[in-house]
């Protein structure tokens, strides 16, 4: 792949280069096609290949990258860049509900309070994409059937700010179902990251049950009620205590999939672009 990378970037005359080197690329491509095709047309009918019958099977899998996106984020720059606000606080009680499950609400939070985060930089990841899995089981990693984005904004190279983009998605609270809404609740992703392997180790107990390798940072939702009678959609807002909104730190294994919010603009809807 390094060396096709090469010779796109080759054929360029290096101004505004990925619109050339896309182009030279699916150029190649189609090249490529019309070549296997003249081949095909001369050989001759090849054996015929067994073919996967498509299915409504909705199950998906997880692909994180292989490295971070942003492999040292300060933590501060999490609270003012990501928007994760009580990033700390949320992973206290992560930790804590992780080392002493069937705590109560009080008890965690008092817990929590004890709890010393031992490093001031974690790694950080800028999307979660979901492969399919065919007929088969068998996960496809050439497929991406949805994505998850959890970026700040940034510049790119000509000084043009690309805004922050922080995706909502679908949770899986522990009982949800492979249909319906029920067990699920609605939440914004703030941040992706891991920890490494020292702080895991003074973080979490040692027990059988090694800490999930990818977490998320997500403000939550109000649960699902009733649906409205007259569009059959469901109604949430932001779930909001004590003037703040709520937070806490998941398994990105608890993701089942991105999920798109219509805005209630009421009356009218502004003029200016909404950010939530």
């Amino acid at each position: 792949m390094l060396p096709l990378t090469k010779d796109a970037y080759r054929a360029t005359n290096h101004k505004d280069e990925y619109t050339q080197m896309t182009l030279w690329l699916e150029r190649r491509e189609k090249i490529l096609w019309h070549d296997n095709f003249v081949q095909w047309r001369l050989v001759g009918d090849i054996a015929p290949q067994e073919i996967i019958p498509p299915d409504m099977d909705y199950r998906r899998a997880i692909k994180m990258t292989k490295h971070p996106t942003i492999k040292r984020v300060q933590l501060d720059r999490i609270v003012r860049e990501y928007g994760a606000t009580f990033f700390t606080e949320a992973l206290a009680r992560y930790v804590v509900g992780r080392n002493q499950p069937g705590l109560s609400a009080a008890q965690l939070e008092r817990e929590a309070a004890h709890i010393i985060i031992p490093f001031d930089t974690v790694a950080t990841f800028h999307r979660i994409k979901f492969n399919s899995i065919n007929a088969r089981g068998i996960q496809d990693s050439s497929v991406t059937v949805d994505s998850v984005h959890c970026q700040p904004s940034q510049e790119d190279k000509r000084g043009h700010m690309i805004p922050a983009r922080f995706d909502t998605v679908l949770v899986n609270e522990g009982d949800g179902g492979t249909t319906g809404v029920d067990g699920y609740r609605v939440a914004q992703v703030r941040v992706v990251f891991t920890l490494t392997n020292q702080a895991s180790n003074v973080l979490f107990r040692a027990g059988p049950a090694q800490p999930p390798t990818h977490l998320a940072y997500v403000e939550w939702f109000t649960p699902f009620q009733q649906p409205e009678s007259h569009h059959g959609l469901y109604k949430v807002a932001r779930l909001i205590r004590h003037g703040e909104r709520l937070a806490s730190i998941i398994n990105i294994s608890d993701i089942r999939r991105s999920i798109h919010l219509i805005p209630n603009f009421g009356v009218a809807a502004p003029l200016t672009d909404m950010l939530i």
